[in-house]
């Protein structure tokens, strides 16, 4: 009885000793890979040039370029909270129209309206 007391004793104090020698141990540090080892996808991913594959039919280019001079200019432009709400959605939707009205633009009719859309807009910029 004394001895199996004793080996308790002992595996006990073992246990609690390898768990103090763990707890005081400092923890592992991972070395940084040098800059030279690091993938580079950061600089390719920022060396890319904007390329899209959406084409926009000249009646689809026309389709848009109405709709959001109409959301524009129908909106009710003293109303404080609704332009707080609205333009940062516009200006990206102004800025997508930008890009997929560039093939059209040498056409009369594509041309004027889309003028018309960046003059509403500088207006609008202006109240």
């Amino acid at each position: 009885m004394a001895m199996s007391v004793g080996r308790r004793g002992l595996v006990h104090f073992r246990a609690s000793a390898s768990r103090l020698a763990v707890a005081s141990s400092p923890a592992p540090r991972l070395a940084a890979a040098p800059l030279f080892c690091q993938p580079a996808l950061a600089v390719a991913a920022a060396a890319r040039p904007y390329v899209t594959v959406v084409k926009y039919q000249r009646e689809d280019v026309l389709e848009k370029l109405n709709d959001f001079r109409a959301e524009v200019f129908s909106t009710n432009w003293a109303d404080y909270l609704n332009l707080v709400y609205n333009v940062p959605f516009w200006e990206s939707e102004l800025d997508k129209l930008t890009s997929i009205v560039q093939p059209y633009l040498h056409e009369p009719e594509v041309g004027a309206k889309f003028g018309e859309v960046q003059e509403l807009m500088d207006v609008l910029y202006q109240c």
